[in-house]
């Protein structure tokens, strides 16, 4: 497993100090559900921010976990779908895809308590939020598979030389529980748990944490996401974002700042991006 960073140092794994009945669902519905799982970028309102720039020699790369690794999200939602629905969240209506994307995708739990649990005393609140997680977990254990191409960007990394972290705003068990099933626990030198950083992502704590336990320069560091949150956190941190923009609207991932957004990590204009970098760095 590589070391977790924490602010407080805890084992080497970085946590935030905010901290932000499980019913069964069959595991056959969810290649179903993920094939499915689509929003359309009309739908949602946009914001702008202003996009860094690839700068060479490239020094390291800082890898979100959720939707950037592997295709997590449709577990995600229909957790919450069950969950929600349970404790009758919107009159009992299952919550949409849009407002999963918009509400909840890449968000903090500690955040996410409060935005959707807000009568709720807070304990209670946090208590349905590692519930949920524990349902995730349960689900995604023998669904999580790496996304398109990652194998191919790993070995071009590893070839390199260059510094890697995972940065992620996931509980220490969900990330612990991905990486060790996509077989990464061997290439990341360090992971970066928002929960004990000073703020969750989209502020840019975690980054800055991933960039200063690598010893990194942010001009000289990609940042790979796949939420408007975490978009907007390597923004903030001075990073240029590389988007994987297989679930959320690729216009809201470039409003949020992405300097240019990939379907999957074999995407012809990501291999233009980093031959053009390695042309530069001779």
């Amino acid at each position: 497993m590589p070391s977790l960073i924490s602010c407080h140092a805890f084992s080497n794994f970085v946590f935030s100090k905010n901290h932000l009945p499980i019913s069964p669902i069959c595991n056959n519905n969810l290649s179903t559900l993920s094939s499915r799982f689509s929003v359309s970028s009309a739908s949602l309102p946009l914001q702008s921010t202003s996009s860094q720039l690839i700068h060479a020699p490239l020094e390291a790369i800082l890898f979100d976990i959720d939707g950037t690794l592997c295709d997590s999200d449709p577990i995600h939602y229909h957790a919450f779908v069950e969950m929600l629905q349970e404790v009758g969240f919107n009159g009992g209506v299952p919550i949409s895809e849009e407002f999963f994307v918009e509400n909840i995708s890449g968000k903090h739990n500690e955040e996410l308590s409060h935005l959707l649990l807000p009568d709720w005393e807070f304990g209670k609140a946090m208590q349905f939020m590692d519930d949920k997680e524990a349902l995730f977990r349960k689900l995604a254990g023998t669904e999580l598979k790496r996304l398109d191409g990652l194998d191919k960007l790993l070995k071009w990394i590893e070839d390199r030389g260059l510094k890697r972290a995972a940065v992620t705003n996931a509980p220490k068990p969900n990330a612990e529980m991905m990486i060790t099933n996509l077989g990464l626990s061997d290439f990341f030198e360090t992971v970066v748990l928002a929960e004990n950083c000073e703020r969750a992502k989209p502020y840019p704590d975690p980054y800055l944490k991933g960039l200063e336990t690598l010893n990194a320069s942010p001009k000289n560091t990609i940042v790979f996401e796949d939420s408007i949150s975490g978009t907007k956190a390597g923004v903030a941190a001075g990073m240029a974002v590389v988007a994987v923009g297989i679930r959320n609207p690729e216009k809201l991932l470039i409003e949020a700042g992405a300097t240019y957004v990939i379907k999957d990590y074999n995407d012809q204009k990501l291999w233009n991006s980093l031959e053009e970098m390695s042309t530069k760095a001779q």
